[in-house]
């Protein structure tokens, strides 16, 4: 693989990009154009908890420097996709717009069909906090 590839499930970390907000049916609503974390934005965005849990970000693939790689390719689309199998509706989708599917890591290894499993990926699993 090659690189300069975006991993799609990153951090709320200044300098990534917010890529998506996750919506009330639970799956991540894509943004057009992701939009760069400030330390001023994450701050805030920490203030009604793990913003992991609402939204998406990206950053430069890490590759061997992720806990997700498995030596040769980021792992958490493969499991994601070996649990859609049970529905495979979901794969029969239309792709929605993307602003990092040129560059993405997930599409670079498993193509259109990634695409189809994105959206259900919540980076951070931990419940939002009630906003105070």
């Amino acid at each position: 693989m090659d690189a300069g590839k975006t991993c799609p499930s990153s951090t709320c970390t200044p300098g990534n990009s917010l890529i998506g907000i996750r919506g009330p049916d639970g799956r991540i609503k894509a943004l057009r154009t992701p939009l760069p974390v400030t330390a001023e934005f994450a701050q805030e965005a920490a203030r009604s908890g793990p913003p992991e849990a609402r939204m998406r970000f990206a950053s430069a693939c890490q590759t061997s420097g992720c806990s997700q790689w498995t030596g040769t390719r980021c792992g958490v689309i493969d499991r994601v996709l070996h649990h859609l199998e049970a529905v495979p509706e979901v794969l029969r989708t239309d792709l929605q717009p993307c602003a990092i599917r040129a560059t993405c890591r997930w599409f670079d290894q498993s193509g259109a069909t990634a695409c189809h499993g994105c959206d259900l990926v919540v980076t951070d699993l931990r419940a939002p906090m009630a906003a105070e």
